[in-house]
């Protein structure tokens, strides 16, 4: 008891971690008919950190979210439907197809520091090329029809294209891949992506290299997309452009916004919640129901303009 007093101290807020972690943990036992949807809704989740992690602590806004998950997909796809390589030979090609393309991409507008708005724009010609690209090449991606009929592997026994399985694969994924990046930020390292998102002048003055802490981060925001697209792709069988698409890019987006940028867990649990949320909905009102999404999210911005976590946190001190 003294132990557990010791850990909430005076902030009851620490009670939320293991709250959150015990209804994972036990979610496909009380609700077995939503582990599909809850397996796609951690990988969302982890798909908004990345993109938290580059907006949000280092002020790199990407219109191209999508384009690097899509990476991770179809990376995966590619080694396995049509070279018929390993499962899991399909992660470490996503993550250094992903990274390369992320360098290729971000080194000049970084080392150029272009404003936000162009860097913006940049990746949104990025996210365009890259849709184009895997909806036109019929004889490298599939086209339309996209890569399909990815089945997960069995591992020490246990068969991972069961849908519960698979949702404890994603849910150690989700936690290692998350807690990596929360140590990290947590460091002093992360203390610089703060300064350098505050005063990036300032911090060039006391002598860090600024455009490298912001091209790490913006790769390594990258290399997260594309594990998210690549443990998605296996949950759903298939690597299609719709992974692609700028729908998709604004999703993340709402997610990081709804949640609040720049507080890790916000859009982590805005991802989690809106996925849920968004599925009832199309179930009941399956013409009108992003009607409904697009007036709460205007609601949310004009409601809480910091997110609800950074909301939240902020009362709460």
């Amino acid at each position: 008891m003294e132990r557990v007093r010791g850990y909430l101290g005076h902030d009851p807020r620490r009670l939320v971690l293991p709250i959150a972690t015990f209804g994972l943990l036990v979610l496909p036992i009380v609700s077995p008919n939503d582990v599909s949807i809850a397996t796609q809704a951690l990988l969302f989740g982890l798909f908004a950190i990345s993109v938290d992690i580059a907006l949000g602590y280092t002020g790199l806004l990407t219109l191209a979210p999508a384009a690097f998950f899509g990476i991770g997909g179809y990376s995966l796809a590619k080694i396995v439907v049509d070279y018929g390589g390993s499962f899991w030979l399909g992660f470490p090609v996503a993550i250094v197809v992903a990274a390369v393309t992320a360098l290729l991409i971000g080194y000049t507008p970084i080392k150029q520091r272009i404003s936000m708005v162009y860097f913006a724009l940049f990746t949104l010609a990025f996210g365009v090329i890259a849709y184009d690209f895997v909806y036109v090449t019929t004889s490298f991606t599939g086209g339309s029809n996209g890569l399909a009929f990815i089945s997960p592997p069995t591992v020490f026994g246990v068969d991972l294209s069961d849908l519960v399985a698979y949702y404890y694969f994603t849910l150690l994924v989700v936690a290692v891949v998350a807690g990596g990046l929360y140590l990290l930020l947590r460091s002093d390292y992360g203390d610089v992506l703060h300064a350098t998102r505050q005063n990036e002048l300032r911090m060039r003055y006391l002598g860090y290299n600024t455009d490298r802490e912001k091209l790490i981060v913006w790769i390594l925001s990258a290399v997260v997309s594309s594990i998210a697209g690549a443990v998605y792709v296996a949950s759903i069988g298939i690597a299609s452009p719709s992974i692609m698409s700028f729908a998709l890019t604004g999703e993340v987006l709402i997610w990081v916004v709804v949640g609040g940028a720049g507080t890790f867990a916000g859009p982590f649990f805005a991802a989690f919640a809106l996925t849920f949320l968004e599925n009832s909905l199309g179930s009941l009102w399956a013409e009108g129901y992003l009607l409904v999404l697009g007036i709460l999210f205007v609601a949310f911005v004009f409601l809480f303009p910091e997110g609800i976590v950074g909301r939240f946190w902020d009362e709460s001190k």
